[in-house]
């Protein structure tokens, strides 16, 4: 049975392979049969039996042969189906082989139908080689395929129908396809070795089997021009359009995406980046990461740098540390390491993808401590060797320049990234230290500005890393920073002592003594210093600063004991006791020579640190050093803490303190002397006597030298430290006396001596006073010297300057306050007093003072009568009312305050510096106290006062109360007076002046403060009703002051101030109404002025503890908006008083404010209850949920929009900034959850509103703009909230882009001339869609889907059919082609109609718009249905052909030429159409439609074949545009046909002929065309008629009518009596005589231009016209002779030239080079005759050779004399053939030329032409 079967197998082998070899030699009949039984023949040499599969195999070598023929077509379908089907791998290879001979014969359309076949299952092949094999076959198959255009629903089936619907098969083949694009051409066609060689030498992303697989084992696959070969970067660029078609998923061409955009081609890399964009592979899931970074460790550098970029978006990359490292640490050796192999720009593009992934990792690794903590440090490593290998500290140039700055730009990186990812990692102890300390150097010692300023950002992030509760690491953080902050001067590039300053402040807590010591450094650089490290220490020793860099830690000051210790510890040098020799050798360590201005610094900074220390405070405010000062000054209770504090102090480091200042006022009194000095006066008024003062008093000796300083200041600290430690010292006799004898011994002294002269008289003071409070002295003891210093006073009050008058008031009054000579005699004290009142009256603020501690002795008031001198004294006091100035007033004040008060009132109390004792405490400070009748008697006084309506007594007489109260509020009687202090103050409120009103609020809350129960009710009774009535009674008289100076011009330079001057005013113009009007004037100005005084210094507190109104909170809160700044601040400090929860207030009275609030913008007669409504409602809803005031939300819109156009413009300015707050609350609501229900219901009211005619329509252009802006910005951030006002906000956007364009612009464009309107147009556009406006309708598009497209479509196509403005057609057309590209899948149901609308559209008169729905047209046909798109062309033809004008045509132009670049696959279906009817346009008489065209033609066609493909089409056009009445559509056929006559001669060759049915349909457009009048242009199509004779021989030869009508034509167009035309119709007719093989019409046509030969250069100068057409002429005489008859009969056609030429001597003269070159091409014609020589030849040979060396003189130029000798050249040969008959009886002739040419070679200057007569005399020779 076996063999039975193996028999029949062999027969059947061995009949197919007869029948093949039967019908082998016809090509049609072998592809028959094998199409039939190739395949059966195939399948046996899968059979069990040997023979049969020898047979087969035999067989197919057999077949192989047979088909080598390419006519030969192989069942390639029938081939693959085997296949796919055996298993048999023989069977496989023979399928192969056969199919890829096969697949090459195949039409286009055969082999894309082989593709689905091919592909399916493709990824199952079994054998590498096979697969390999299968693989080549199908980019074979690739090249072909017609891919659709991306979302197009041909795309979207393209996977299904291209057979790739099995995942595993479009993974295999985008496998494959990414590998083929990492093949390079170099490795395709490198040998073995040296493919290993290339593979080693850099990851280049490819194996060897890899490589060996897309070569199919055959390395001339990929070899340019090989037969069989593929062009791979073609491939590459099919196989990446292929990658980016609906075929796969975004997962499976994501890696082979990333090979193709690593390419250099720019075509693979534009989709292939495209391809990445759209992706919505997620970076977030960790198999996607975890293949990029095996992709990444396999790639070339070009294609790492793709990776890197998509890993630097995925922030769970950041999670794969040991890739990251790995990663990191290949890229930095593949791009910089020793053996680098990738150099150059890709090197440093590498770097710079690899600095971006890394700062990267650094943003995102920071938020896991545990990612950050495991590659940090590994990573920081690595980029410290980067920089290392660039050179280190100073990088090593390399490249030119460009490279440089690149590089020094990825250093700059490479620092920055280091610090971030410092800061979240965790490095060990060491490690940190020692990255720290490279950093420095690094700052220190690199040259480059720019690179510094990312080291110092680096070592700003590492700052994070020290923290200051870590004591351990401190320490050699000390170190370090010290190290850098005392870096010698030159030693590095620059001073690291900023950064150095700035980890102090940092990273060391504010107790750290080291810390603080290196900001006294950076304090103490002087002028040189940089202003940044001076800030910075300044903030490091600032208290306040700690709190805000240490926010998490309590602030600890540091000790300072321990500072006094460190900074002015003794060092162990021999110096003397009290040296302080800081140029050479110092006692203090920490300040040699080149410290000397930190000294003063230290001293100051211990000093504050020891009081806020005794203050133990635990929060600070920024002004505290303001706030410490003032409390030393003006507070009792603090000065009393700092006694006490300093009673348990550590004396020792009192003393250390005390004595260092001490030294470095002695040693250096010009640094820091003013520091020290305040040291010391400062520390010294509050220490214990006996153990600090009296042992430091010993050092007195060392002030008086001070006591000369030319600074006023330091001589006033420098005299009151004297005074406390002088009456401690023994010696204190002598100073006196060396003090005395110098100021009687310097009576007056001069300007050198006033100094010195001061400070003695200020000691002396200071001295007796300060001994009276130790009750050292007693005043009878020290009377002689008291009387001297009088004396001294008197006299310089009389002749004195004005500083030592200053100097001397302290003085005496110092005594006055100690009760220390009082002017006993009557004359004395009247000249004392009057001198006094004197300088007081002029402001001497220092002599008002005095004249109130003169009041202070016993004897100022012994009898408590009339007649003491306190009432003299006080009277003067009083009589300052005068004076202006308000601080003369305050002082006048506190001198009343201590002359009635005396020691019992805080202003003399406050003077007090030491802390008195014995007769001191008791003589002085107890038995002075207060006078009960002159206390009373000024209230009296002052409380009448503050009645009066005098403006200046009104003024000085509240300054007064208050500061009475202020000093003596403790006193019984005050107490008792305080209800009538309270009346006095309540009146003054009302008061114009600022200051009387500041002291009348704060004299209340003193009031208050010290008054019961019953007192405060009555007053918050009297402010609430101040605060709440409408009206303010004014009470005046003539004096009243109503109006501030100028306020009121009468235009005569004086103004109306007080009612005096109104009544004169009214008086004068006769209308006593003025009057009334003016008072209602400042009626309302007193209104707002008392309720601008509530709050000022704790009035607000009085009603804090009151029972209120509700109805109160609204107006009280849109008062804290008043536009009066005075107004705005009293409110709010009542607001906050009263208003304890402020929260709980607004939301229970929320409602009641915003009525009132709204009510006061809409109907608030004032401007300026509208301006404060508008800021009242912008601070109300700030913060507050939106349920809160939803129900307002419209209204609230509604009534800013109001006012946003109020008459006040500052109004206006409020209602903005409301607007802007709504627009920010809507915003930051939509940003933080744009989905939630608050922000769906603002959206759903604002919306409509703002595009209302109240918002975004109104006519007001501040509302229009403010609408708008809100607009732009609810669309950023409103997400999917949005959808519902989507095509409202698009199609008004459209809208606005019209009307929001500034009208200057329309100004300017209706005033220019039409080209620079063009120009404009384009800017305008331009401008339309980058505007804000449009970037709006862009973010309202991404959102758009099918539920939005439904609503939008209709408004949309209305907006673009109703549009006006050309920037709202710009922006419909525009979005238009976004919904093309972006949403192309919600298009179809509306493409058609958008499309219809774009038909019209596309003819609009503006060009850019016309040009923009253009695109959009294209863009919409990308998507569109076969019979839309057929549609829409077909109407673009009609509106071509019916076209009245040129515009028309140039729209149509823009149509198609957009269509041809944007949407080149829909142009590749329409190409039929489109394609020829571009041909025909192309030659268009408009130049700018024929330049479209030409470039629509160019991108798709450009050929002469693809003329050849559309002839049928063209012709149908031609015909269509030559029937219109139209001469430009008919000119342009015409030219058409002139063109495709000359693409068709080009393709079929110079003898080729066209076909018949070409011919047929050429024929009568040809004869159409040729028939229309002459046009410009024309002449192209008469050149081309010749062509067509020649090429249609066929076509004419058979019709004797159809050939007489084309002679007919040709005689009919050179007969046109066009000038222009006429010299190309005859050179026509010279081609068509000459084409014309059948015809001898040589006599018509030369006797047809014989009058053109004889041109009338007598007459004129002949013109270029004449000169061409006489050559035409002459070309037809010398041409238009049958050929025919030239080879049967030469000399027949030679005499009758010869003698049309000798009657044409004129046109020969003037068209030489014609006359030769004609002459050579005549001579060639007869030489090749095969005609008998006739016996008149030599005549005729005589005659051609005369006329050709005729007028031999004039042949002047080179070229006509070379043209000449080729003529002889050809004449000599025809000669030498026997031609002119035997050349033996032409013996005269032959002497004739060699004697003529000879003279020619004689005479010729050119060599060349010289080369070639000697060739005629060589021929003639022979």
């Amino acid at each position: 049975m076996a063999s039975s079967n193996e028999g029949a197998e062999l027969k059947l082998v061995s009949s197919i392979r007869y029948k093949f070899a039967s019908v082998s030699g016809d090509e049609k009949k072998l592809s028959d049969a094998l199409h039939s039984q190739l395949v059966p023949l195939l399948d046996k040499a899968g059979s069990q039996h040997k023979a049969v599969r020898d047979a087969t195999f035999q067989a197919f070598i057999s077949v192989n042969n047979f088909v080598k023929p390419v006519g030969v077509i192989l069942p390639v379908a029938g081939l693959v189906g085997q296949y796919k089907r055996t298993n048999s791998p023989m069977v496989k290879q023979l399928d192969l082989n056969l199919i890829k001979q096969g697949i090459l014969r195949l039409d286009q359309a055969k082999r894309r139908e082989l593709l689905p076949i091919i592909l399916r299952g493709i990824s199952k092949e079994p054998s590498s080689a096979s697969a390999a094999g299968f693989f080549n076959v199908f980019l074979r198959l690739l090249v072909e395929i017609k891919i659709p255009g991306r979302g197009s629903n041909e795309d979207l089936a393209l996977r299904e129908n291209i057979g790739l619907s099995d995942p595993a098969d479009a993974k295999y083949v985008s496998h494959w396809l990414g590998k083929l694009f990492l093949l390079r051409q170099d490795l395709a066609l490198a040998t073995g070795e040296e493919l290993n060689a290339k593979l080693g030498a850099s990851p280049l992303g490819l194996s060897l089997e890899d490589v060996s697989f897309l070569r199919n084992n055959n390395l001339h696959i990929w070899k340019p021009g090989a037969p069989g070969s593929l062009s791979l970067p073609e491939c590459k660029t099919k196989a990446v359009n292929f990658l980016a078609s609906g075929a796969f998923t975004d997962y499976e061409r994501h890696i082979p995406a990333i090979c193709a955009a690593g390419s250099a081609d720019s075509r693979i890399t534009t989709i292939a980046d495209d391809v990445l964009k759209r992706s919505n592979v997620d970076l977030e899931k960790k198999h996607v990461i975890q293949s990029l970074y095996d992709a990444h460790r396999k790639f070339p550098a070009s294609h790492r740098i793709q990776v890197l970029r998509l890993l630097s978006k995925s922030t769970i990359a950041c999670t794969f540390k040991s890739e990251v490292v790995e990663a990191v640490k290949q890229d930095f050796d593949l791009a910089s390491g020793e053996n680098a192999s990738v150099l150059g720009l890709e090197a440093l593009r590498l770097n710079k993808a690899l600095l971006a992934f890394l700062g990267w990792i650094a943003r995102n690794s920071s938020a896991s401590s545990d990612t950050g903590s495991g590659m940090g440090p590994a990573l920081v490593l690595i980029l410290k060797d980067y920089i290392l290998s660039q050179g280190w500290p100073e990088s090593t140039p390399r490249g030119n320049q460009s490279q440089i700055q690149d590089e020094q730009r990825l250093r700059a990186s490479a620092y920055e990234t280091i610090g971030i990812l410092a800061r979240g990692s965790h490095f060990e102890h060491k490690a940190k230290d020692s990255l720290l300390k490279w950093l420095f150097d690094s700052l220190v010692s690199d040259p480059s500005p720019d690179i510094v300023v990312y080291i110092e950002s680096a070592l700003s992030s590492m700052m994070s890393l020290f923290k200051p509760s870590i004591s351990l690491e401190n320490r050699d953080l000390e170190i370090l920073l010290l190290e850098y902050m005392t870096l010698p001067e030159g030693q590095g590039r620059r001073t690291a002592r900023h950064v150095a300053a700035r980890f102090a402040n940092n990273c060391l807590p504010y107790s750290n003594m080291q810390a603080r010591w290196i900001d006294i450094l950076a304090l103490s650089g002087g002028s040189s210093e940089r202003r940044d490290v001076f800030e910075e220490g300044q903030r490091g020793l600032d208290p306040w600063w700690a709190t805000k860099l240490h926010a998490d830690d309590a602030l600890v000051l540091p000790d300072w004991t321990k500072l006094a210790q460190m900074f002015f510890e003794i060092s162990a040098g021999e110096v003397e006791e009290d040296q302080m020799d800081v140029d050479r050798v110092s006692k203090y360590t920490l300040f040699p020579d080149g410290r000397l201005q930190a000294f003063p610094i230290a001293i100051r900074y211990i000093k504050q640190i020891l009081f806020l220390t005794a203050l133990n405070e635990e929060k600070y405010e920024i002004d505290w050093e303001s706030q410490l000062e003032r409390s030393l000054q003006n507070d009792l209770k603090t000065r009393e803490k700092f006694r006490k504090y300093f009673s348990t102090a550590n004396k020792e480091s009192l003393l250390l303190i005390l004595n260092a200042a001490l030294d470095g006022l002695r040693d250096h009194p010009d640094i820091g002397a003013e520091d020290y000095a305040s040291c010391l006066a400062e520390i010294l008024s509050f220490a214990p006597s006996a153990d600090v003062i009296s042992p430091l008093s010993k050092r007195t000796q060392e002030l008086l030298p001070v006591i000369k300083s030319n600074n006023q200041k330091v001589r006033q600290l420098a005299s009151k430290v004297f005074g406390i430690l002088a009456p401690w010292n023994a010696q204190s006799a002598r100073f006196v006396s060396q003090l005395r004898s110098f100021l009687e011994a310097c009576q007056n002294p001069s300007a050198s001596q006033s100094a010195e002269y001061q400070g003695s008289l200020a000691c002396l003071g200071s001295y007796f006073s300060h001994a009276a409070y130790y009750g050292k002295i007693q005043p009878q003891d020290a009377s002689d010297h008291v009387q001297f210093i009088y004396e001294r006073f008197t006299s310089v009050l009389e002749q004195g300057s004005a500083d030592t008058k200053a100097v001397a008031l302290d003085t005496i009054a110092q005594l006055w306050t100690a009760n220390i000579h009082f002017p006993q005699k009557e004359g004395d004290l009247t000249a004392t007093v009057d001198t006094l009142a004197k300088l007081a009256a002029l402001g001497d603020e220092k002599a008002i003072s005095a004249l109130g501690r003169l009041a202070i002795p016993a004897l100022a008031d012994p009898s408590g009568s009339e007649t003491d001198p306190i009432v003299k004294i006080l009277d003067k006091l009083f009589g300052l009312s005068e004076i202006k100035r308000t601080e003369v007033h305050f002082a006048t004040g506190e001198a009343i305050a201590s002359a009635i008060a005396r020691w019992d009132s805080e202003a003399v109390q406050l003077g007090l510096d030491v802390e008195p004792s014995g007769s001191g405490k008791s003589d002085i400070v107890d038995a002075l106290g207060k006078r009960p009748a002159r206390i009373g008697a000024t209230l009296d006084k002052l409380i009448g006062d503050c009645k009066t309506t005098k403006p200046s007594l009104l003024k000085a007489s509240g300054i007064w109360l208050f500061c009475v109260i202020q000093y003596c509020s403790n006193l019984p009687e005050i107490q008792s007076r305080l209800r009538e202090c309270q009346v006095a103050f309540m009146r003054l409120l009302t008061a114009r002046d600022e200051v009387v009103q500041e002291t009348a609020s704060r004299g209340l809350a003193l009031v208050y403060e010290k008054g019961d129960q019953s007192l405060k009710g009555d007053l918050v009774k009297d402010l609430v009703a101040s605060f709440t009535g409408s009206k303010t009674q004014l009470k005046v008289d003539e004096d009243t002051e109503l109006f501030d100076a100028g306020a009121l011009p009468t235009g005569e330079g004086k103004s109306i101030t007080s009612y005096k001057d109104i009544i004169s005013l009214a008086n004068e113009v006769g209308d006593q109404s003025l009057i009334y009007k003016f008072m209602a004037l400042a009626t309302n100005a007193a209104t707002w002025t008392a309720r601008s005084a509530f709050g000022r210094f704790g009035l607000s507190n009085i009603l804090s503890d009151a029972e209120l109104d509700p109805k109160i909170y609204p107006k009280l809160y849109r008062y804290k908006f008043d536009p009066n700044s005075n107004v705005r601040r009293s409110m709010d400090d009542i607001w906050k008083a009263i208003v304890k929860d402020q929260t709980v207030v607004i939301d229970t009275h929320f409602d009641a404010i915003m009525n009132d609030l709204l009510k006061s913008i809409l109907d608030g007669k004032e401007w300026r209850a509208r301006e404060a409504s508008c800021a009242a409602i912008a601070e109300l809803v700030y913060g507050q949920p939106f349920s809160k005031y939803e129900k307002y939300y419209t209204d609230i819109w509604k009534v800013t929009l109001r006012v946003l156009d109020d008459q006040k413009g500052s109004v206006r300015a409020a209602a903005l900034k409301l607007c802007m707050s709504l627009s920010k609350t809507l915003v930051t609501q939509l940003q933080e959850n744009n989905s939630s229900a608050s922000a769906r219901a603002m959206i759903a009211q604002v919306v409509p509103f703002l595009l209302s005619d109240k918002g975004i329509e109104s006519s007001v252009k501040e509302v229009k703009y403010m609408s708008i802006s809100t607009v732009l910005e609810v669309v950023d951030n409103g997400g999917d909230a949005l959808k519902p006002f989507i095509p409202t906000i698009i199609t008004h956007s459209l809208g606005l882009l019209s009307t929001v364009e500034h009208e200057v612009v329309n100004y300017y464009y209706q005033r220019v001339s039409e080209e620079d309107r063009e120009g404009l147009d384009k800017l305008r556009s331009s401008a339309a869609t980058r505007s804000p406006m449009f970037e709006c309708i862009i973010n309202c598009l991404r959102l758009t889907d099918e539920s939005v497209m439904k609503e939008l479509a209709p408004q949309l196509l209305s907006t673009i059919k109703s549009a006006i403005g050309m920037q709202t057609k710009i922006g419909c057309g525009e979005v238009l082609s976004t919904l093309a590209l972006r949403h192309s899948v919600l298009l179809p149901p509306y493409n058609a109609t958008f499309l219809k609308a774009m038909e019209t559209q596309i003819l609009d008169r503006n060009h850019e718009t016309s040009k923009a729905y253009a695109r959009s047209s294209a863009y919409l046909l990308r998507s569109a249905t076969s019979e839309t798109r057929d549609r829409f062309t077909s109407r673009l033809l009609d509106l071509y052909f019916g076209a009245e004008d040129d515009i028309r045509r140039q729209k149509v132009a823009d149509a198609v030429l957009a269509i041809a670049k944007i949407s080149p696959d829909a142009f590749t279906d329409l190409e039929s159409r489109l394609l020829p009817f571009a041909y025909l346009a192309k030659h268009d008489t408009d130049d700018y439609v024929s330049e479209e065209f030409n470039a629509v033609w160019d991108q798709h066609a450009g050929s002469s074949h693809t003329v050849k493909r559309f002839i049928e089409e063209i012709t149908q056009l031609i015909s269509q545009s030559l029937n219109t009445s139209k001469w430009a559509l008919q000119h342009g056929a015409a030219l058409t046909i002139a063109s495709m006559i000359t693409a068709l001669s080009s393709a079929v060759g110079k003898d080729g002929q066209f076909g018949d049915a070409d011919l047929r349909r050429i024929w009568p457009t040809l004869d159409k065309a040729l028939s229309l009048k002459t046009f410009q242009g024309k002449e192209k199509l008469v050149t081309a008629y010749p062509l067509f004779i020649s090429h249609g021989k066929k076509f004419w030869g058979t019709d004797s009518a159809l050939a007489a009508q084309t002679k007919k034509i040709a005689i009919r167009e050179a007969k046109r009596n066009n000038d222009e035309y006429r010299p190309h119709a005859f050179q026509a007719l010279a081609e068509f005589a000459a084409a014309r093989d059948d015809l001898d019409m040589y006599a018509e046509a030369a006797g047809l231009v014989s009058e053109y030969l004889k041109p009338d250069t007598e007459a004129h100068k002949i013109t270029e016209l004449e000169r061409r057409t006489t050559e035409a002429a002459l070309k037809v005489t010398l041409t238009a002779y049958n050929r025919s008859k030239m080879h049967s009969t030469p000399i027949s056609v030679l005499n009758d030239v010869a003698t049309a030429a000798e009657a044409a001597p004129e046109a020969i003269s003037l068209a030489k080079h014609t006359w030769f070159t004609s002459a050579a091409e005549i001579m060639d014609e007869a030489e090749s005759s095969e005609g008998t020589p006739d016996s008149a030849g030599g005549v005729v040979g005589t005659r051609w050779f005369r006329l050709l060396v005729a007028d031999g003189g004039e042949v002047l130029l080179e070229n006509q004399r070379s043209s000449r000798a080729k003529a002889l050249g050809a004449f000599a040969k025809a000669w030498k053939k026997g031609v002119f008959g035997p050349v033996g009886e032409q013996g005269l002739l032959r002497e004739e030329m060699e004697r003529k040419v000879r003279e020619m070679v004689l005479a010729e200057r050119s060599i060349d032409v010289q080369k070639l007569l000697e060739q005629v005399v060589r021929q003639l020779a022979v």
